[in-house]
């Protein structure tokens, strides 16, 4: 036999050893991953101290050596985290005290980090401390998700604390655990709040005794249960009837640990329940006491006959009454006789028992409800005759309406609610549509509640609310539907008949009555309201056509200024969306930085010398080029996107006035109109403050202009404490379009404002028109007294410049020197008005774009 082949050894694969790492390079890697940078300081006075490469990126900063001042580190940090992170690296220094603190550090992009900053004493032979040195670690992801996580914890204990049910736990035992049970002021409830019993342990009530047992039974069994329901009395003699529902609670390894579930105070619908099963009880008594009355008919009789009861039911006196089947029809109220007609009609058709509830009117004014029940008598399948009973419901009605009335009413106003509000349009669209008529829809929003809500309290914003539909009762008169929707939001379904000017000047009316001063019991409340309407059935076929044409209405009114009124038009959908899509935009251009400011010059009469510029706001849109700042401002003050617009054009003047004086222009200062929304969405000064620090811009050489406008919907005092941080800080104050709109020279004496910008108003035309000058004189005096720089806006002429000088004001802003100029052009446009001395103007068309947008934003356009 042939030998056999050895199997063939396979050879190990030889794989080249790891590369070997060095610990330093480790060290880095650990410390990337960490995001965590190392420092040192070699003595406790040294001004420097020494960074890691690590931390020098993290810090942005640049160093050859390592060496950075400290003072320049702790600048970055926000200005709570500056004391304690000197604090504890001083005590460190004192007593050799490890440390370990959080700062908020600010990017020069504006983007707060969280860092955790360490620090550690290493000592000599001696205890001497030689050196601290440490770690710092961005912390910022763990910083955010305890926010979000106690965000979260928040919202729960909210939703917890407000809930009408609470939740409970057992143990093992099924002894109940203590809870917080929110108004439970009786012993009974508080028993059950208090734990520490099973719940069959309890004071329950003997005729809960076979429930509670089989429930023991689930529970015992750690079956889940629903609506399991109990009542517990109290030593004070309460008792509450309770409703839970629980399941059991089982650890990983399949453990028993109790049970967790819900439970809600049902005391008083068990009451409502039984007050109702009484009332039923009563009734049925009463039927069988008689008070249900018969009555007969055979057709062709001239009479119906009555029992007794029936004319008592009526009130009517059997020996004066005439029971014809007309005069017994003329009893019932509204369109009763007709609906008791047809459903005899529909008996004899039929041959069915039908029942039709009808109102009657007494003698003394009353008013009771009846249910008039008929049935075919029949004789070998014939129709006989009629025969029924009539039965008092007064009292089951009248529950049905107040029950009816809870769930269609405002709880606060009393008013209809948006419910019992569609169900009234549905039935006008269709009257409208049945009867060939027309009617209206109103839609009131209320102007500034906020504001009340804010300054005042939510207690003095329900009050305001009740007020407000106290004057719209009064208004309106009984005829009209009023309803609140929801929030500072009514609805008006007048008279079906109005005409849609009588709607106009209805409209008209309830602006004016709500514009007026309402008396609160915490004082006055001035507000306004601006009103959408609808005409029915054109603008509105179904409820929700008609809600949403009255709200478009209602958007376009205040998007024309508040406190009017405007009647849906198709183009209104069409103006809407366009603008919504033009919002989107805007805030996609802002979030990618697709914007860019203008710089107009500002010209010292005096020296002919330009002082500064004022930036202003342009946006070239993507599809439609350049958009007129009138145009998307209001948008972006409607949508709040004008927060972010000031604050990006304020850090963008700022930087460009550093780059200026980096560049060895002379000192000039720019200035950025302010929103009243930056006022009241951010803490103003701290943006401002960071916003100086970050670029580098010297105080004094920013100039804040603040529209009249601020003044309407902020307090004085907030406003003059936020006034004089900033001009604490050396910025200069402007109060802009002076003489426009809600002047008041309390704010020039109470306020600390720099400069008084006239309006454009009164510079138009002062060369041709003396009354002009003679208002322009006595507000350039004004100034003078209180020692404020007077700039004048909107100058085009030259003439009109002679005259302002002439009148001793010190600024000139507008087209006669420059029109607003990109960035690079602004210091060569101001060379040129200082060569030439003003002696050489720019004529300017009337009508131009440019001068259209002068003063139409509150940002500067």
């Amino acid at each position: 036999m042939a030998a056999k082949k050895a199997p063939r050894r396979r050879e190990a694969r030889q794989h080249p050893p790891a590369p070997r790492i060095s610990g330093d390079d480790l060290l880095k890697r650990a410390m990337g991953i960490a995001r965590m940078g190392y420092w040192q300081a070699a003595t406790a006075d040294s001004p420097n101290f020494w960074i890691s490469p690590e931390l020098a990126a993290m810090y942005e900063m640049k160093t050859d050596d390592g060496a950075v001042p400290i003072l320049t580190v702790r600048g970055r940090y926000l200005a709570e985290s500056r004391p304690i992170i000197a604090h504890a690296y001083e005590q460190c220094w004192r007593t050799g005290e490890t440390y370990a603190v959080h700062g908020r550090f600010q990017r020069r992009c504006g983007e707060i980090i969280d860092y955790m900053v360490h620090g550690e004493a290493e000592r000599d032979e001696d205890g001497g401390i030689r050196r601290v040195s440490g770690i710092v670690r961005d912390v910022s992801e763990e910083m955010r998700a305890m926010r979000r996580m106690a965000e979260s914890e928040q919202r729960l204990a909210d939703f917890v604390a407000t809930a009408s049910d609470w939740c409970w736990e057992s143990d093992s035992e099924h002894r109940l655990l203590p809870h917080a049970i929110h108004d439970g002021s009786f012993s009974a409830i508080q028993m059950v709040a208090a734990g520490g019993k099973p719940r069959w342990e309890l004071s329950f009530l003997p005729e809960d005794r076979d429930a509670m047992a089989a429930h023991r039974a689930d529970m015992e069994a750690h079956r889940p249960f629903h609506d399991f329901t109990y009542s517990v009395t109290g030593a004070d003699g309460s008792c509450v009837t309770i409703r839970s529902s629980g399941k059991p609670n089982f650890d990983a390894s399949g453990v028993f640990l109790g049970y967790r579930g819900t439970a809600s105070d049902i005391s008083k619908l068990r009451r409502t329940e039984d007050m109702l099963d009484r009332r039923t009880s009563a009734l049925r008594e009463a039927h069988r006491l008689g008070k249900i009355g018969t009555w007969s008919y055979r057709l062709g009789d001239r009479q119906v006959a009555w029992a007794p009861e029936v004319f008592a039911l009526l009130g009517l006196d059997p020996e004066t009454f005439d029971t014809t089947h007309q005069n017994i029809l003329a009893c019932f109220l509204d369109d009763g006789a007709a609906r008791v007609v047809e459903m005899q009609r529909s008996v004899i058709r039929t041959r069915r028992t039908e029942t039709v509830d009808v109102q009657v009117g007494h003698a003394d004014g009353s008013v009771s409800d009846l249910a008039l029940t008929c049935k075919a008598e029949l004789a070998d399948g014939r129709v006989l005759g009629l025969i029924g009973t009539i039965q008092d419901v007064t009292e089951r009605k009248h529950a049905q309406r107040q029950l009816e009335h809870l769930a269609y009413s405002d709880p606060l106003t009393g008013l209809a609610n948006r419910a019992l509000f569609k169900r009234e349009l549905a039935a006008l669209i269709d009257f409208c549509f049945r009867n060939g008529t027309n009617g209206s829809l109103l839609l009131i929003d209320l102007d500034r509640f906020k504001e009340v809500n804010d300054s005042l309290g939510h207690a003095a914003g329900d009050e305001l609310l009740t007020r407000v539909a106290l004057l719209l009762r009064q208004e309106l008169g009984p005829r009209a539907f009023v309803a609140r929707l929801g929030g500072d939001e009514f609805a008006i379904l007048p008279e079906r008949h109005a005409s849609g000017e009588n709607v106009i000047e209805l409209a008209d009316r309830i602006i004016a009555r709500l514009s007026g001063p309402i008396d609160l019991s915490e004082g006055e409340a001035f507000i306004g309201a601006t009103v959408g309407i609808a005409n029915l059935p054109d603008n509105g076929g179904s409820v929700d056509i008609a809600m949403r044409n009255a709200d478009l209405a209602l958007y376009m009114a205040k998007e024309a200024g508040r406190g009017r009124a405007m009647v849906f038009e198709p183009a209104y959908a069409v103006a809407v969306e366009q603008r919504l899509d033009l919002g989107r935009h805007l805030r996609h251009a802002v979030e990618e930085g697709a914007l860019n400011a203008h710089y107009q010059a500002q010209v010292d009469l005096s020296t002919r010398r330009v002082i500064g510029f004022e930036a202003l706001l342009r946006w070239t849109h993507p599809e439609r080029g350049p958009i007129s700042p009138a145009e998307f401002i209001p948008i972006a003050e409607s949508s709040g996107l004008i927060v972010d617009l000031g604050l990006w054009v304020l850090r963008e003047a700022c930087r460009q006035g550093r780059t200026w004086l980096d560049a060895g222009l002379p000192a000039r200062t720019v200035s950025v109109n302010v929103s009243p929304a930056q006022f009241w969405n951010m803490d103003f000064e701290t943006a401002v403050s960071a916003v100086l620090w970050e670029t580098g811009l010297p105080p004094d050489l920013l100039c804040l202009e603040l529209t009249e406008s601020l003044f309407v919907d902020h307090s004085e005092q907030r406003i003059s404490r936020t006034l004089t941080a900033l001009s604490a800080l050396g910025v200069r104050l402007a109060l802009d379009d002076f003489g426009s709109g809600y002047s008041s020279i309390g704010y020039l004496t109470r306020l600390p404002f720099d400069r008084l910008k006239v309006d454009r108003s009164f510079v138009d035309g002062i060369a041709t028109k003396p009354e002009k000058r003679k208002l322009l004189g006595g507000i350039i005096a004004l100034s003078r007294g209180l020692g404020m720089t007077v700039v004048a806006e909107g100058a085009e002429r030259a003439a009109e410049v002679d005259v302002l000088a002439d009148l001793g004001c010190d600024i000139v802003q507008g087209f006669v020197f420059a029109r607003p100029v990109t960035p690079d052009m602004a210091p060569v446009i101001a060379a040129s008005i200082e060569r030439e001395r003003g002696m050489r103007t720019m004529t300017v068309a009337p009508g131009n774009d440019d001068e259209a947008l002068i003063g139409a934003a509150t940002i500067g356009v």
